[in-house]
């Protein structure tokens, strides 16, 4: 089962599987920044790192609301968002 978050709140999937909603919205500027994350990068308010060198994108600046990032997928992320 995949949840969304949306600005609507939060809904569930059409789709089965976090593979197969990541290539579902791919196209649509949608990134893999961790196992269990995916993420618009459209929407990433800020990046911030951790205290021992991790990497979070803020989606939402008010909310402050923190995505991880894994290594496996943070050089990807950092060329896609110029950081």
């Amino acid at each position: 089962m995949v949840w969304l978050v949306t600005e609507r709140g939060r809904i569930q999937a059409a789709t089965r599987g976090l593979d197969n909603v990541e290539r579902s919205l791919t196209s649509y500027g949608f990134r893999r920044a961790h196992r269990r994350f995916l993420v618009n990068l459209r929407r990433v308010a800020e990046v911030e790192r951790g205290i021992k060198g991790e990497l979070f994108l803020i989606m939402d600046s008010r909310t402050h609301e923190l995505v991880p990032v894994s290594r496996r997928h943070a050089p990807d992320l950092r060329r896609m968002l110029g950081v």
